[in-house]
């Protein structure tokens, strides 16, 4: 029987039990003293909780309701292990534990002929996307104290630096980044902050919301804050990029003939909105409301400025365009859109 294999059915054997010998094993696996030594090793790296019991009838000990049964046919295995693909682009993860690690303990599940399957297969498939651009050793710290519910200090410096005592509520991973989101104690109101930035974390003696409450005060702040309703018509053309960038937040509608983009943000996000469009070009056919049409149209001029456009377009005839609600979206093919 191969290792795989007999790791497998001790498992099984030990499930229900509490306590157990090397001698148990040797007996019913039919293994040397020193195989089942390395046996109960390997065991513990696959996630069974162990206590030794000293003395002369010593053995070990199996702690209550920690093994769970679970089984998982070829298939299931197989999902698992590209899963875990995905934290290779991770440098650091809330959970601190690596992706060669959790590799490692999962390919001692399988069975030899898995093994080797999975091994060649692992340079055929891959997940594409933007790997983790800093390195954030704070995860760990971050996760525990929101699900312990803890109020935290730290400081904060990104553009300045300021010292922030807030309560963690969700993490998040985007672009590359790590995000924390956070209920700042000082203002009352939920920020979002980049998780690189933050430095010197320590716990405080203030007492947290519980997650569901916090929860609920995000649901206010949304309704009392994000008041400006946004609606934003695409070429369908933009479909696939337009679902691949979008936030959370933003409500993607389908509609026959017609791709839009709809939401509701705070006076304070119109810039990033703006911003954000920024990235569609020509395939914005319509911007609502007004001032998010404005906001962009001036992002769009200093587009212009910034390439020194205005060598072919003097400011004055890019006014005009403006004016006439007519953008230069696409130096190349001369490219306007109309704002309607």
């Amino acid at each position: 029987m191969k290792k795989s294999e007999r790791l497998t059915q001790e498992l099984l054997y030990l499930q229900g039990k509490t306590t157990f010998h090397l001698a148990d094993l040797m007996d019913i696996f039919a293994i040397s003293k020193r195989t089942a030594v390395r046996d109960v090793q390997s065991l513990e790296e696959l996630g069974l909780p162990l206590v030794v019991e000293t003395g002369r009838y010593g053995g070990y000990q199996i702690l209550k309701n920690q093994l769970t049964p679970l089984y998982f046919d070829k298939n299931e295995r197989y999902t698992l292990f590209f899963a875990l693909q995905l934290l290779q682009k991770l440098t650091d993860s809330p959970f601190d534990r690596s992706y060669q690690g959790l590799r490692r303990k999962l390919l001692q599940s399988f069975y030899q002929g898995d093994t080797e399957w999975l091994e060649k297969m692992e340079t055929t498939v891959s997940f594409q996307g933007v790997p983790q651009l800093t390195s954030t050793p704070i995860l760990s710290a971050l996760f525990s104290a929101i699900v312990q519910e803890q109020v935290i200090q730290f400081t904060y410096q990104r553009y300045q630096k300021t010292s922030k005592i807030v309560q963690p509520y969700q993490l998040d991973f985007r672009a590359g980044y790590w995000y924390c989101l956070a209920y700042d104690c000082q203002k009352q109101a939920f920020r979002r902050y980049r998780c690189d930035a933050i430095q010197g974390l320590a716990p405080t003696e203030k007492t947290g919301y519980t997650l569901q409450q916090l929860a609920e005060k995000q649901l206010q702040q949304q309704v009392l804050t994000q008041t400006l309703g946004y609606h934003i018509r695409f070429d369908l053309s933009a479909k696939e990029r337009l679902w691949q960038e979008k936030y959370p937040d933003m409500a993607v509608v389908e509609r026959p003939s017609e791709l839009c983009l709809e939401g509701h943000i705070a006076d304070n996000e119109l810039g990033f909105l703006a911003d954000f469009l920024l990235q569609f070009g020509p395939t914005i056919k319509e911007i609502h409301p007004l001032v998010l049409k404005q906001a962009y149209t001036e992002n769009v001029r200093q587009c212009c400025s910034h390439l020194q456009w205005t060598d072919r377009f003097p400011a004055l005839i890019i006014d005009c365009l403006l004016a006439a609600k007519l953008i230069l979206i696409d130096k190349e093919f001369s490219t306007y859109v109309s704002f309607k």
